[in-house]
């Protein structure tokens, strides 16, 4: 009998799907026949582990989102029946994990690019002036952008549930100055540039609602409460795209007047 990879023990399987270049392969793979489908189904948690980093450029931030996410879903003050605890503490519970971290990775791409369009970028010349066509974002400038946008997301989430705003104030009061004005230019930017088109890509995001508008209140009153020193305050450069600076490569100068601490 010609060996095929469906006669592989159910151990390397799993390490052929741990070794997907992207979920799309790891969804393809999924649906060629029932003991690979079988395979994602019992192994989603280090498959997802496995290729996740090979996708998400801040996957420590996907992942403390989609944590805090699941801490805000449940109701500290209700005990689940076992049947409850069988299924979330099930494989299902797993998968759901991963679509739900797909998901978020979809809505932080989507808000990018929209941010590429309202900025329209194009790094054209030494000295910054990238207005043009084709515009893009270096990967550095990409990695903050997605970075600050899971933190605002993830304020978000905990500033709505009663139950977080301990953790919320924690993670606040672990940002540096310049982390904190990256999420208050971004929290800027949902409130008064964002274009809430994700609907229309087929993502159900709410760039209005009542999570990212308390994610950007308030990181926006931390800010403005925050012990500023007279001496650098808010750091404008001479030339920036519509007053936004805190995410592109060469105005990371001006952020460097903001010191590392209080």
């Amino acid at each position: 009998m010609r060996p095929s990879l469906s006669s592989l023990p159910p151990e390397l399987l799993c390490r052929v799907f741990e070794s997907a270049e992207d979920f799309s392969a790891v969804a393809a793979l999924g649906q060629t026949a029932r003991i690979f489908y079988n395979t994602w189904r019992e192994n989603p948690t280090p498959i997802c582990e496995a290729v996740a980093p090979r996708v998400f450029s801040n996957f420590n931030d996907a992942q403390r989102l989609v944590a805090i996410q699941e801490e805000a879903d449940a109701d500290p003050s209700s005990q689940p029946n076992p049947s409850q605890l069988r299924q979330n503490g099930g494989n299902n519970s797993a998968i759901s994990r991963a679509k739900r971290l797909l998901f978020n990775a979809r809505c932080a791409s989507a808000a990018c690019e929209s941010w590429v369009i309202v900025c329209n970028i194009r790094h054209s010349t030494d000295r910054g002036e990238h207005l043009g066509e084709d515009p893009y974002m270096t990967p550095s400038e990409r990695a903050r952008f997605e970075h600050a946008f899971y933190c605002l997301w993830t304020v978000g989430v905990m500033a709505r549930a009663t139950h977080l705003q301990e953790q919320m104030s924690t993670f606040l009061d672990r940002c540096s100055p310049r982390e904190l004005f990256r999420l208050d230019e971004m929290g800027d930017w949902v409130r008064n540039y964002s274009e809430n088109n994700f609907r229309s890509r087929g993502l159900d995001l709410d760039l209005h609602d009542e999570t990212w508008t308390a994610g950007c209140d308030v990181v926006s009153k931390r800010w403005i409460a925050s012990p500023k020193d007279r001496d650098w305050g808010y750091p404008y450069p001479y030339r920036s795209l519509i007053s936004f600076f805190a995410f592109f490569d060469h105005t990371q100068i001006y952020l460097d007047r903001i010191p590392d601490h209080w």
